[in-house]
């Protein structure tokens, strides 16, 4: 039998014994993870805090939509209020 994993789910597979260069990763995949937040919700905290850092416009619509998530637990709803008055914060001093 030969397993092969997607690279959205290798990382989740072996996060956070092996934590990924989060800088290196292409921004769909640190979008795949934030989508797909139930396999794994640290992974996914610190996939929309890079997509944050690359000011990509995603960020905030992801941290919206996991605001309204039932089961994202309370880190990664208070990551995604972070990003969201940072960004607030951002307009308000330009």
């Amino acid at each position: 039998m030969n397993l092969t994993l997607d690279k959205k789910r290798a990382i989740q597979f072996c996060y956070p014994e092996i934590e990924p260069n989060w800088e290196e990763l292409p921004e769909d995949i640190l979008i795949e993870l934030v989508l797909d937040y139930d396999n794994e919700q640290s992974c996914a905290t610190s996939a929309l805090y890079e997509l944050s850092s690359k000011n990509n416009p995603k960020a905030v619509e992801l941290a919206e939509w996991l605001l309204t998530e039932e089961n994202s637990d309370e880190w990664l709803k208070k990551s995604a209020t972070s990003i969201i008055d940072r960004r607030k914060n951002q307009y308000e001093n330009n």
